[in-house]
């Protein structure tokens, strides 16, 4: 009714404001999900190509690991904002990408993490805000029934201390160090460990470039 009022009572330029008025109301009744830039589904897409390329290139530096766990490698390294390339290189020098690996010293799976200093990460990532944890990691964290056998505990606990090494040192080199060796680091800033992963670049990825 308030579009045939506006109709009867044009009178010239009013005629033009009605027109107008019409054209916004249009709009609002389109479907936002049709003139969205881009869609969920095709970033799902996208994403999974790159994963598709981080794998293809993990084989192509002979790492043998089961294509789902280096997918999940993958994941998390873009979780944390970290060079996936990196870390795939990383895991690989811990354990050779398989979840049972258990160390003489007792750290355990994927990425060699010991009880003590997951317990100690666990507080980081929940009091800290390191990253966004779903309710179930919360859980778990807070009440020590994480299992550092299984792939996707492992993950987040490993990429999140190897995160918050990187931050608190001066190079990535005795960030790798510190991981391997926790306070005697400084022998092995030169050793073969460090010198396989890194490259001498940021590990932490900008994600304003």
């Amino acid at each position: 009714m308030l579009v045939q009022f506006q109709f009867k009572h044009d009178i010239g330029g009013k005629k033009y404001h009605s027109l107008i008025m019409i054209g916004l109301l249009s709009l609002f009744l389109i479907p936002l999900g049709n003139i969205e830039p881009i869609s969920e589904v095709r970033w799902q897409r996208d994403y999974k190509e790159i994963q598709k390329r981080a794998l293809f290139h993990a084989r192509s530096c002979g790492i043998k690991g089961d294509s789902k766990i280096i997918k999940r490698a993958f994941d998390y390294s873009v979780r944390f904002g970290m060079r996936w390339d990196v870390v795939i290189r990383w895991i690989q020098s811990e354990s050779s990408f398989i979840p049972s690996a258990t160390s003489r010293v007792d750290a355990k799976g994927l990425t060699q993490v010991m009880d003590a200093t997951a317990d100690y990460v666990g507080k980081i990532l929940i009091y800290s805000g390191m990253i966004g944890l779903t309710k179930t990691e919360e859980e778990k964290l807070k009440n020590n029934r994480y299992n550092l056998y299984d792939v996707e505990d492992n993950l987040l606990l490993g990429c999140a201390y190897l995160k918050f090494l990187i931050l608190c040192s001066e190079n990535p080199e005795e960030a790798f160090a510190r991981y391997l060796a926790g306070k005697r680091w400084i022998e092995f800033i030169n050793s073969r460990y460090v010198q396989r992963i890194s490259d001498g670049k940021p590990v932490i990825v900008n994600p304003f470039l």
